[in-house]
């Protein structure tokens, strides 16, 4: 393992012990610890490209997703709940930043068809990636799309990590999965896949307590509605025409107050809660399980020897 790979492995998983001792305790990690992460992360890999005289298209590449990874932290979106604000300064921001990741790919020769400057490629892609997936979602928490955009700076490219990892992709698709699977998708694929003891977890703990209704014992539990778990989002509604339903994957941020009453009005004293899950981690074992097993989904696929 090369002092730089060393240095990314020490410093993502200090960084990741603190985030999930926050999101275990309280479920809010801190945007200055990513600002920090993201931050050390560019320090390295500028330390990286001065050492091995990378090309400038690695550079633009890394200015790049610099400007997108601050523009989250830093600055009013250009989107909020009232709609579309042109914001001249961070609608020019975001137009050098997609300067500076065409450039290198519009001009002949400036990517080296060998060596890490190809896959640097992916990192101000995989920032874009990380926030549409918060806008749609898929990833539930802003510290979620936060972490793996820092550690996206981390480790831009796969780690010279030997003997480490112990899994490989096959050497007929190793050279396009760099480019395509970056190494942040591979930990949160990793970190998605230690995730699914969870709700198998949940299920034996409902098995237990002779709660068998399904799907809802695979990603919940009932709770009394006196005693509602602060760390959990309320399944079960009450509906403005007196129907009872049950959500599967409540939206984030709702105030359950409302529904709660209704509940206790239609005689209900327990319902079924989903709670909110500390996915930093499942995201500190992605990593770590990223850098010293490999993609598990090679395992899956079988595309790992």
């Amino acid at each position: 393992m090369d002092a730089f790979a060393a240095t990314r492995l020490a410093a993502g998983t200090a960084f990741l012990v603190v985030a999930a001792a926050s999101d275990f305790r309280t479920r809010r990690v801190r945007d200055p610890l990513w600002i920090g992460l993201g931050t050390l992360g560019l320090v390295v890999l500028a330390s990286q490209l001065v050492v091995e005289s990378a090309p400038w298209s690695a550079w633009s590449f890394a200015g790049s997703a610099a400007l997108l990874f601050y523009a989250v932290f830093f600055g009013r979106p250009l989107t909020e709940e009232d709609g579309f604000h042109a914001r001249p300064v961070r609608i020019a921001l975001f137009l050098v930043a997609g300067v500076m990741w065409i450039a290198p790919l519009a001009v002949t020769g400036a990517v080296p068809a060998t060596g890490s400057t190809p896959a640097m490629a992916s990192t101000p892609v995989m920032i874009v990636v990380y926030q549409a997936l918060y806008r749609l979602r898929v990833l539930h928490g802003g510290a979620d799309a936060k972490g793996l955009m820092a550690i996206t700076l981390l480790v831009p490219t796969y780690p010279n990590a030997l003997p480490f990892p112990l899994l490989v992709a096959d050497p007929r698709v190793d050279s396009a999965l760099r480019i395509v699977f970056p190494f942040s998708l591979v930990v949160w694929v990793d970190a998605a896949i230690v995730s699914l003891a969870i709700p198998v977890g949940l299920f034996i703990f409902n098995a237990l307590r002779r709660d068998f209704a399904i799907p809802q014992a695979f990603l919940g539990y009932r709770a009394r509605l006196d005693a509602l778990p602060t760390h959990a989002w309320l399944m079960e509604r009450i509906t403005p025409r007196g129907e009872h339903v049950l959500v599967l994957f409540p939206k984030r941020g709702e105030n359950p107050a409302d529904d709660i009453a209704r509940l206790r009005a239609a005689g209900v004293d327990r319902a079924w809660v989903t709670p909110k899950t500390p996915f930093m981690v499942p995201l500190l074992i992605g990593f770590l399980l990223a850098f010293l097993v490999g993609n598990l989904l090679l395992a899956v696929l079988g595309l790992g020897r």
